[in-house]
């Protein structure tokens, strides 16, 4: 991998176990995340895209909720968040419903995050002027 393409500490990032969650009625799968990040002084909206599989399946993004402080993100809006910053180490939780039910068993979780290159904290790259780093983290999780 190119130098400066990492920019987070994959190890130990997902749980090991998936959960299940209520919000609003409505039952979510969750799986726990840590923040190890390399640049862990930007707002969430430093992300230009989340994005989740299970088993290989892609979840779309619109069902896919970062939860953080008991505040629910659609990841489909996550690049618009300006003033709210995930802290090194603090826990967060990627919530998300699935077509189908998942069976109990292992599950292989594949969480893609894409962050923009513009390191200013202080600014988002709204107007994708700048490059795109892609990193996945990989976790066999059980539910």
């Amino acid at each position: 991998m190119p130098a400066g393409s990492r920019f987070l500490i994959e190890d130990g990032m997902l749980s090991d176990k998936i959960g299940i969650v209520k919000f609003n009625g409505d039952s979510f799968y969750s799986i726990e995340l840590k923040n190890q990040l390399l640049h862990a002084a930007h707002p969430l909206g430093w992300f230009c895209e989340i994005n989740l599989a299970v088993d290989g399946v892609s979840i779309p993004r619109e069902e896919v909720y970062f939860e953080l402080r008991g505040q629910w993100i659609c990841t489909a809006q996550i690049y618009t968040i300006t003033d709210i910053f995930w802290y090194i180490m603090e826990k967060a939780s990627l919530n998300f419903r699935t077509k189908t039910a998942l069976a109990k068993g292992l599950h292989s979780i594949d969480c893609e995050f894409v962050a923009s290159m513009l390191e200013v904290a202080t600014q988002l790259d709204l107007k994708k002027k700048w490059p795109r780093r892609r990193q996945t983290v990989t976790q066999a999780s059980y539910l």
